[in-house]
């Protein structure tokens, strides 16, 4: 064994010969860890991955120090390798991707010598097993998509201190390299879908200052027992309470249901797990709208560059509005129809706020915040609205509109629009005149005294002009990948 080792020395040995292994861009190494407990199917949702995944390898590091003179332990017929190959027929996984973590300290102390104090230890088995990790990745060929299985969970005491300062590291230094997947449940009570542990896992990794790349929530319902609809409502209650409780917008999440045959699990994580990876084939953009009006804006704004559509009869999804946020609404329209259909899709929605009443009708505009039903015409609309504004003293107004943008690799663009006016009081006591948005056929903005219905195609373009800058930038960056 070598004499007691120099910290700083160690560092630089260490760091030195990352350097020459570390990946590039476009070479991924997915951390696949679990919470609240570490049984949870971590190794067939990996044996699933590299399945589907062209290009791909696993390793897995385990925690137990109570290793043997082989550096490995007597492996039975279920264990996570052998799941592996169940579903990689041909490919074998054997000691060359398993590293223990009493192998580690005992290479590390071999390598480098002890320490006074063993509590010197961790922060350079850190960057050992960053090292050890990179060793493995580069004997079996670089495999562009590497999945890690970390056996135990992030909290465990022989997983936390070495495992969260090089997921750290790693976040800050390469964020496009390391990819964290959480696995977690679903709960579900019969009648509303419980998402707390999720919520807890996420807040357990964010305690770390890491975030997930990607949610994975187990689910005990059948596949069959579930539209793929609702599946992806449930996606979208698990990432707004995530964002609620933690900060965090997270639209990777995969809702996964049981399955008495595997090979459907195959395919549906096949459909929802290459898309993440993939980049967009179909380069149309979809309006997620069955508004035609609210359509045709769109193309006003980017219907020059790209081809843009709405969705089709079968593509339509119901997509519960909330009445707090348009923001939420717009990332739920976008998310739904990008997942659907694979394709980028943009969502939009909007809330318009009465001064004098108290910010009527707000975000659920159309519905004027419940007091109207959802099948109200737009003649019906009008009608309402005149009568709601009868009596006003001040006619000041304000349109706030969201607009998301959203890839099937769950990347995003939010885009917020307040444009602020007043109602025109002689234009509110004219007959409905057909328009798709009956309260813009009354509002004018204060830096330009014309309604949205009165002016041009240009004028509409010059209007939102910064809008179209931004739209198309972020449409051109996901394009080019």
């Amino acid at each position: 064994m070598s004499e007691v080792y120099e910290n700083q020395k160690t560092l630089r040995q260490l760091r030195s010969q990352i350097e020459d292994l570390k990946p590039v861009d476009g070479e991924k190494f997915y951390f696949i860890n679990s919470y609240p407990h570490s049984d949870m199917g971590k190794g067939t949702l990996i044996a699933q991955l590299l399945n589907i995944v062209e290009g791909s390898d696993a390793m897995k590091f385990d925690g137990l120090l109570n290793t043997d003179d082989y550096g490995i332990h007597a492996r039975s017929d279920i264990d996570d390798f052998a799941v592996y190959s169940q579903f990689n027929p041909g490919k074998k996984w054997s000691t060359e991707h398993y590293l223990i973590g009493g192998d580690l300290w005992r290479d590390f102390l071999n390598e480098f010598g002890a320490a006074e104090n063993h509590l010197q230890i961790n922060p350079h088995l850190s960057v050992y097993l960053e090292l050890r990790i990179l060793r493995i990745w580069n004997q079996i060929g670089r495999p562009k998509h590497f999945f890690i299985e970390m056996g135990g969970t992030l909290l465990d005491p022989e997983v936390c201190p070495i495992f969260v300062p090089l997921l750290q590291r790693w976040s800050e230094l390469t964020p496009n390299n390391v990819r964290i997947v959480l696995l977690s449940e679903l709960a579900y009570n019969g009648i509303h879908i419980k998402t707390k542990t999720i919520q807890d896992a996420v807040k357990m990794l964010r305690s770390q200052q890491l975030n997930p790349w990607l949610v994975v929530a187990r689910d005990v319902k059948d596949i069959e027992a579930v539209k793929f609809d609702d599946r992806l409502e449930f996606e979208r209650i698990i990432s707004n309470k995530i964002f609620d409780s933690t900060g965090v917008r997270l639209l990777r999440v995969i809702s996964v249901p049981f399955f008495n045959d595997l090979t459907k699990y195959t395919k549906y994580m096949k459909e929802r797990f290459l898309p993440l990876i993939v980049p967009v084939d179909n380069k149309d953009i979809l309006i997620a709208t069955g508004n035609t009006s609210k359509f045709d804006d769109f193309r006003i704004y980017i219907g020059d560059k790209y081809s843009i559509r709405m969705p089709q009869t079968s593509e339509k999804i119901q997509i519960p509005e909330g009445v707090t946020s348009i923001e939420d609404n717009a990332i739920a329209k976008a998310r739904a129809y990008s997942v659907k259909t694979g394709q980028i899709a943009i969502g939009d929605d909007t809330g318009f706020f009465i001064k004098e009443l108290y910010g009527e009708p707000g975000v659920a505009l159309r519905r004027w915040g419940g007091e109207l039903p959802e099948e109200v015409s737009q003649e019906e609309f009008w009608r309402f609205f005149q009568k709601k504004t009868e009596n006003l003293k001040n006619y000041d107004a304000y349109f706030d509109q969201c607009i998301a943008i959203v890839t099937p690799s769950g990347d995003y663009k939010v885009i917020h629009n307040k444009t602020e006016g007043y109602l025109n009081r002689e234009k509110l006591k004219l007959p409905y005149n057909g328009s798709a948005y009956p309260i813009g056929a009354a509002f004018e903005a204060s830096v330009r005294a014309k309604t949205w219905d009165e002016m041009t195609d240009k004028e509409k373009r010059e209007f939102d002009s910064w809008i179209i800058v931004e739209l198309k930038k972020f449409i051109d960056r996901e394009l080019s990948k």
